[in-house]
């Protein structure tokens, strides 16, 4: 007789057909619409700041168009903004450039202002970097925060999906398709769980695509994966 020794994974062919999983569907769907709205508000927004920082204001300061030293200032600007919101806000303005692209969670209701702040500060002011990270934050963000005001509570893995979803609305908005966010989203996703393991470590796995059948598997070095850990 044989002693089982694990919970058996539920079938997730049969958890599609499910109704809660339709219901689920339908929600993400509805939600994604003003999400969708929010993303391009905010990129609008972007727009309007550089344009009124970078090219209105010098003009109207009396000078010949933009002095070299001018973007010294706006930078600064930001860097105080950015520090600040870091500082006094919660979830520090959302995960940091420096550890590299790739899912960090949900970002949670409280923690929105702080990363829209941070976002609209870097973006508008002059450094140097992508609107994809916060868009993906603040997508994921709104999607939750839409499920608390239902007053329900919300098992853990139905608030991923829906702010996976929400993420998906918002940076498909940026592309202006949706095959390349969904492309996006995986290749964060994945390097997300190959970067983490349950004891903190990178996990010494293999890049799928790259082995020959019969040969050993290699193990990508930390560095090709930008994990935050020293070693792997």
């Amino acid at each position: 007789m044989t002693t089982p020794t694990a919970t058996q994974p539920a079938d997730p062919l049969a958890l599609l057909r499910t109704r809660g999983y339709l219901a689920l569907l339908v929600l993400a769907a509805i939600l994604g619409v003003p999400i969708a709205a929010v993303a391009y508000g905010f990129l609008k927004l972007v727009d309007v700041i550089q344009k009124a920082v970078f090219t209105q204001l010098p003009s109207g300061l009396g000078f010949d168009g933009e002095p070299l030293w001018w973007p010294l200032l706006p930078l600064a600007l930001a860097g105080v903004l950015v520090a600040l919101t870091i500082r006094y806000l919660p979830g520090k303005g959302g995960h940091s450039p420096a550890d590299g692209f790739k899912a960090r969670g949900v970002v949670t209701p409280d923690q929105i202002p702080g990363v829209f702040l941070a976002a609209l500060a870097t973006l508008s002011l002059g450094a140097v970097l992508g609107p994809e990270a916060p868009l993906i934050a603040l997508g994921g963000g709104l999607a939750v925060l839409a499920l608390h005001f239902s007053k329900r509570n919300m098992p853990a893995q139905t608030l991923a999906v829906v702010g996976s979803a929400g993420s998906f609305a918002a940076i498909a908005t940026l592309f202006g398709s949706p095959l390349p966010a969904a492309f996006l989203l995986m290749e964060a996703a994945w390097l997300s769980w190959l970067c983490t393991s349950p004891n903190g470590t990178c996990r010494p796995r293999h890049w799928p695509w790259s082995v020959r059948p019969g040969a050993s598997p290699p193990s990508p070095p930390c560095s090709a994966l930008r994990c935050p850990q020293p070693s792997c």
